[in-house]
């Protein structure tokens, strides 16, 4: 709070409206939503497709993947809960739910977790490119 500030919200400011002061933080997450984290995410451009239940496929691309799940950016707005399943490169669609949704992003978790190394070849062949 600024120096002499009484605490009334209803000071206007130059601009008419109320003068509010606070903090503003540009931290992500708390780091124990970090340590909490099941696998470590892997950082990647890689174009997938991504289908909800009763659509057809779209394409998306992937930010990040672990074992997991995974973060992408897509045009749908998906809801939190709802199933879709994810195809990438080569593979059998993955089942995945909807854990949040924000703008253009959305981060899922996989129903069944994928082995390491196929994430590991997935990575290779993303960086390969």
């Amino acid at each position: 709070m600024q120096q002499g500030y009484s605490g009334n919200w209803s000071l206007p400011s130059e601009f008419g409206t109320p003068f509010l002061s606070g903090e503003l933080t540009t931290a992500l997450r708390p780091a124990q939503d970090l340590a909490s984290r099941k696998s470590e995410r892997v950082t990647l451009e890689m174009g997938a497709g991504l289908r909800q239940r009763g659509g057809t496929g779209v394409a998306i691309q992937i930010v990040d993947l672990s074992v997991d799940g995974f973060r992408a950016s897509t045009h749908l707005q998906l809801e939190k809960g709802g199933d879709v399943w994810l195809r990438l490169p080569g593979l059998e669609p993955y089942h995945a739910k909807v854990m949040w949704s924000k703008g253009n992003f959305i981060g899922c978790a996989f129903e069944r977790p994928l082995h390491p190394a196929v994430l590991e070849m997935i990575v290779k062949k993303a960086v390969g490119r």
